[in-house]
């Protein structure tokens, strides 16, 4: 019993809230606070269903955008920042090679190479695609060499 002398609905067995209404009436309660109370537990049932309803319509939605976001973020962990730990590693370890064997000229020699390396890239990509260039940058057309017909003829190419 609560403090009110309603039932208070702890133990939600049949026996139990039939012996607490008797017991309520009994001791002088009023039948219109029993009814009103009942009521009111009716209607709050069904907005608790409801709002339960609603956020399981929600989870319903959400769930998957959750399980995509979790996803995608371990996609990124594993496809672009576990290289670069591997690109960093790398790095420090051929810069400490680089200044032990250069020492003050370490900086100078990287440089170098990372200028060495965009030229590389940028003349392989200057390249014309066409079938009588080989794919080794700064080489540019197959050679000419009598009885060995490398590369291809193209459209506007006089045959031997």
């Amino acid at each position: 019993m609560s403090s009110s002398g309603l039932p208070s609905g702890d133990n939600p067995s049949p026996n139990a809230v039939l012996g607490g209404t008797i017991e309520y009436l009994s001791n002088g309660g009023s039948l219109g606070t029993l009814l009103q109370g009942a009521i009111f537990g009716t209607i709050v049932s069904f907005a608790t269903g409801g709002v339960n309803l609603i956020q399981s319509a929600f989870g319903l939605v959400v769930a998957p955008l959750d399980a995509l976001r979790a996803s995608v973020s371990q996609f990124v962990d594993s496809a672009i920042l576990a290289p670069l730990g591997i690109i960093e590693t790398t790095a420090e370890a051929s810069a400490s090679a680089t200044a032990s064997e250069f020492g003050p000229f370490a900086i100078i020699v990287g440089v170098g190479l990372v200028l060495a390396s965009f030229w590389m890239i940028t003349q392989y990509l200057e390249e014309p695609e066409t079938g009588d260039t080989l794919a080794i940058p700064g080489l540019g057309d197959a050679p000419d060499i009598p009885g060995l017909p490398l590369g291809v003829t193209e459209e506007n190419e006089d045959e031997d």
